[in-house]
């Protein structure tokens, strides 16, 4: 992951575009590490999160590390769940706004980033789903990043395991603004542009 200060703002790259942009377990501490290093230092009017390549992110690794599997529910929640959580409580406390730019897809883990977060920028080609059904384990982690999306919508993406497209996306309140895919980087553009003219503590 690529970190940087620009302004009043911290931008955040996901850079594994060969491997959809997944997080695996050691990205997702450091994302919790530095957006609560962002909350405790104070003064930035936002955070930028962005994927590299034509999708956002297509979720968390699922493959077992070196330790395999876990062997019980306590090894499950320790090794695994804790990380994902502790993502989702660091974006609750930043006290200013997460910004997605999804330019693609952002299955799982990452619909779960961008219901989470406060003003997100889509592509009008960008696609959202949570398909752990399909996996056999119900999304009830990503569930809970979702309470910002109508919970129709959120009962759909779960029982369907299908992707929806950016306008049921907008339209449900996951995302804020749809752009054309060559509009989408200017339009974001304008969009710091405008809150970085705004105090910081006001923002908060």
């Amino acid at each position: 992951m690529i970190f940087e200060e620009k302004g009043p703002y911290l931008h955040i790259t996901v850079n594994r575009p060969d491997d959809g942009n997944k997080f695996l377990d050691d990205m997702l501490v450091n994302l919790a590490d530095r957006v609560n290093e962002a909350t405790a230092k104070g003064g930035l009017n936002g955070i930028v999160l962005r994927g590299t390549g034509p999708d956002f992110s297509h979720g968390r690794e699922q493959k077992p590390g070196p330790d395999g599997p876990p062997v019980n529910a306590y090894d499950a929640r320790t090794r695994f769940m804790d990380k994902i959580l502790n993502v989702y409580a660091a974006f609750r406390a930043f006290p200013s706004p997460i910004i997605p730019v999804v330019q693609g897809k952002a299955p799982g883990f990452a619909c779960a980033l961008v219901a989470g977060s406060d003003v997100a920028f889509a592509s009008t080609k960008a696609t959202f789903a949570l398909p752990e059904m399909h996996h056999g384990t119900p999304p009830t982690l990503a569930i809970s990043a979702h309470t910002k999306v109508a919970a129709k919508t959120v009962a759909h993406l779960v029982y369907s395991a299908e992707e929806i497209d950016a306008q049921h996306a907008l339209a449900s309140g996951l995302v804020s603004r749809l752009c054309e895919p060559g509009d989408l980087d200017a339009t974001v553009d304008r969009f710091l542009e405008t809150l970085g003219g705004f105090d910081a503590l006001d923002i908060a």
